[in-house]
């Protein structure tokens, strides 16, 4: 079925509950290109500004990616905001436990996969981890989530790292929640230090260990920082 016009005044909320709708129906099967965003706006009757930024927003859900040169494509025609929204309201230990399983995964493949470029940006990333140990807590669980995103880049497995992406938002409040403890900023820079240098020596096991203590050691922290917390809370009542 053809697309309808819906007006050049539509924005890029109705854009995107169009295309969402069409990939639902099955307009384009999964592997199959969209037409293109010339194509899309003629259609629709809108501009491309808005077609780009509605198509964008598919991308970043994973329903859409973009190969250079060639287009877009249909990667799921699976609405992920029901699975997102049930990590927004995970518990902190929850998401925790999940980074712990997509950080080993990534380390050891990192390991075996990395490129000279991986590593110049993760010795980078770490140093600016480093640097940021007596900064904001705010501002070093930024750079700690952009060092352990490099890790999973460097793995070079686009589902990991497009899912891994879903998580780092809430994954940045939950390291703000102990972030300024300096008893585990100390011990994470060794721990971090032994994962990237791992990962350089190409050791796939040494790095799934080094990512396995890094989170369980942050998993530890965070326990023991809401075990304090749920007492005083429990004496305030």
């Amino acid at each position: 079925m053809p697309l309808r016009p819906i007006g050049r005044s539509s924005t890029t909320r109705e854009v995107l509950a169009l295309l969402h709708g069409e990939l639902a129906a099955g307009t384009w099967p999964v592997g199959s290109r969209i037409p293109s965003e010339t194509e899309l706006a003629a259609a629709l009757g809108v501009s491309r500004p808005t077609i780009r930024e509605a198509v964008s927003a598919l991308v970043h859900t994973g329903m859409l990616k973009s190969q250079r040169g060639k287009g877009i494509f249909v990667r799921s025609v699976s609405d992920p905001a029901p699975m997102l929204q049930s990590i927004e309201l995970a518990d902190v230990r929850d998401v925790f436990e999940v980074q712990l399983c997509f950080d080993v995964q990534a380390a050891h493949s990192a390991a075996l996969r990395r490129t000279p470029e991986d590593m110049a940006r993760l010795w980078e990333l770490l140093q600016a981890r480093r640097e940021a140990a007596d900064r904001e807590p705010t501002e070093f669980g930024k750079r700690d989530a952009a060092l352990h995103l490099a890790v999973v880049q460097a793995a070079h497995n686009v589902t990991l790292t497009e899912c891994y992406r879903f998580f780092v938002k809430r994954l940045q409040e939950s390291l703000d929640l102990f972030g300024g403890e300096d008893t585990q900023l100390e011990c994470g820079i060794e721990a971090h230090e032994a994962l990237v240098q791992a990962i350089q020596e190409q050791d796939a096991e040494a790095a799934a260990t080094a990512a396995r203590h890094v989170v369980r050691t942050s998993l530890h922290a965070l326990e023991g920082l809401l075990a304090v917390r749920k007492a005083a809370q429990g004496r305030s009542l």
